[in-house]
């Protein structure tokens, strides 16, 4: 599912030309990434079908039937306990218990049919490198790590005599794209972006409960707030971006329900610059959340920034402009929450809502 939008409003001092042009030009990036999103969907269906059929042939066409009657009456009874469960220590108790009674009677199964455990790891490890190549050209991280910065440490030049943008913006842009496999819920996602009070983020949430053998979800949700800047001299654009955390909360669960089970949960976030018009130009990005957990049980919560703490971005644009033009800019956040699954329950929820009180730029 792919959901997009952008508005900009109108501004005097730019020539009409000018802001007609970047209007198409944001109309001919909303399609630039709906086909981003549906080259990483089928890319990750691809290689999902792929691994499915290496792994039957692992299991045989004798067992197969059994394999999965099995992995489904497991599946189904863990599902039946946790919904019934309470939310207390004897219903968590309950809970675990079923957990480990269902490891312990796959692993017997898994010896009954002769499940080639080895061979099955090497082609699982092969399958997870492929699955983390796809989505890291999907991403684009930073070439270079560059995280936010701390108020302490941005020099004092950039107050003066930086051109300094504050809200109200003169638009902004935001996208959704989401896709899973059969048995994860579906993605629940939201973006929170206002022009006018200067503030932009999402929420994100993905989960499954009594996974399969390959089991994915994911969301992606960028917001961003755009302003216009008259290029004083030619040169590369240098800014420092003055956000206020609203709420940076990130937390997620991993849970083993299988003798044989793996998994990797992704949750990161970017803040990024981009030249709409003329252009558009390259992605430039900065670090603020970059999550990677693997154990097959696991659990951890965190916040990015402390509720109403500054930090700043330091970002530079990918190319050099001519002195005297009007250039359109986008400052915003790129959010990723992910997770390929086997036999591992998982919930990873995400929540990036910042205020961009100043952005702070100078041509160099």
């Amino acid at each position: 599912m792919y959901r997009a939008g952008f508005h900009t409003e109108p501004v005097t001092e730019v020539p009409q030309e000018m802001q007609e042009q970047a209007a198409g030009i944001s109309l001919e990036l909303e399609q630039d990434e709906l086909n981003e999103a549906q080259s990483l969907e089928n890319n990750l269906h691809s290689l999902g079908t792929e691994y499915q059929e290496k792994l039957h042939a692992i299991i045989g066409g004798k067992h197969r039937e059994r394999y999965y009657e099995f992995r489904k009456s497991i599946r189904e009874r863990v599902r039946d306990i946790i919904r019934n469960s309470t939310s207390t220590n004897a219903g968590e108790h309950e809970v675990e218990k079923a957990r480990h009674q269902a490891i312990e009677e796959s692993q017997e199964l898994l010896k009954e049919i002769g499940f080639d455990i080895p061979r099955a790891t090497v082609m699982r490890e092969e399958y997870h490198q492929r699955y983390q190549e796809i989505m890291a050209d999907a991403i684009e991280r930073p070439e270079e790590p560059n995280y936010l910065v701390l108020p302490e440490m941005v020099p004092e030049e950039i107050h003066n005599p930086w051109k300094i943008i504050r809200p109200p913006f003169a638009g902004s842009s935001s996208s959704c794209s989401s896709w899973k496999t059969d048995e994860p819920d579906t993605p629940h996602y939201t973006r929170h972006v206002s022009a006018a009070a200067g503030r932009l983020g999402s929420v994100s949430i993905i989960r499954v409960s009594g996974a399969d053998d390959s089991d994915q979800a994911e969301v992606r949700c960028r917001t961003g707030l755009r302003f216009w800047y008259f290029m004083p001299a030619a040169g590369m654009l240098e800014t420092w971006i003055r956000m206020q955390s609203l709420d940076t909360p990130f937390s997620g669960s991993h849970y083993n329900e299988w003798g044989w089970s793996s998994c990797v949960t992704h949750q990161e976030s970017y803040a990024y610059l981009r030249v709409i018009n003329p252009g558009p130009g390259k992605w430039r990005k900065s670090t603020l959340l970059k999550i990677r957990r693997e154990r097959e049980t696991d659990k951890w919560a965190g916040m990015v920034t402390p509720v109403s703490r500054y930090r700043y971005a330091h970002i530079y644009s990918s190319s050099s402009y001519p002195g005297g033009k009007w250039l359109l800019l986008e400052i915003g956040m790129d959010d990723w929450n992910y997770f390929w699954s086997n036999d591992v329950s998982i919930l990873s929820g995400m929540e990036m809502r910042w205020f961009i009180s100043s952005i702070h730029i100078r041509a160099m």
